[in-house]
């Protein structure tokens, strides 16, 4: 897990019939391993700027990662180094079964044959090392919030895009979770509207944008 810099231009984004961009123009960088808090309430585009940062929407702005820009041409490269946690869990979890689920994404990355010990790391590094054989459907939300971390953890991305990932947590899986990040060398970017749990814990964030 190789961290990589984050640098945003001039990215703003509108949807069909919007009367205006969500987000509005903004700028911003971060430093291999920073750790940046993305503020704003619900409907100011936080959602939708990380769907911009993997290429998932085209609209105006720049984005680099590791100095590598987006563009057609390098898009499943930095789909490869920029992992993204989705708002709902259920968006990034594919297969029945929560180990193999968690090994699909090393498997693909050319990792087939420690994809599982990869997985099982994860599993246990999120205190979850329980619910390997467990269906997803049978899971909590909770739950499917920190399979799905697992999951994207696993590829080790230089970059991490979190959106909302304690929101359905509680104290105790929150508090795990946030000395976990604390100890990621990738570096993180984190939507949320409540800074101040994360302001007052580990890991040294910092206020990166705020939408309005």
């Amino acid at each position: 897990m190789e961290p990589l810099s984050l640098e945003v231009e001039g990215l703003s984004h509108r949807w069909p019939g919007a009367e205006r961009d969500t987000p509005a123009s903004l700028s911003l960088r971060l430093e291999p391993r920073a750790r940046g808090l993305l503020l704003g309430p619900n409907g100011a585009g936080k959602s939708t700027l990380f769907l911009r940062l993997v290429g998932l929407l085209d609209g105006p702005g720049e984005v680099r990662v590791g100095g590598t820009r987006l563009e057609r041409r390098t898009r499943r490269e930095i789909r490869r180094r920029v992992g993204l946690l989705w708002q709902r869990p259920d968006d990034g979890l594919l297969l029945p079964t929560v180990r193999e689920d968690v090994a699909l994404g090393p498997a693909n990355d050319g990792r087939r044959a420690e994809s599982l010990a990869i997985a099982d790391c994860w599993l246990d590094r999120l205190g979850i090392a329980h619910l390997a054989a467990r269906r997803i459907r049978e899971l909590s939300v909770g739950e499917r919030q920190l399979v799905a971390l697992a999951g994207v953890l696993a590829r080790s991305p230089g970059v991490v895009l979190l959106d909302e990932p304690a929101s359905a947590l509680d104290e105790r899986a929150r508090a795990r979770l946030a000395a976990l990040l604390a100890d990621l060398p990738a570096t993180l970017l984190l939507s949320t509207h409540d800074p101040a749990p994360w302001l007052a814990g580990p890991g040294g964030w910092v206020r990166a944008v705020e939408l309005a």
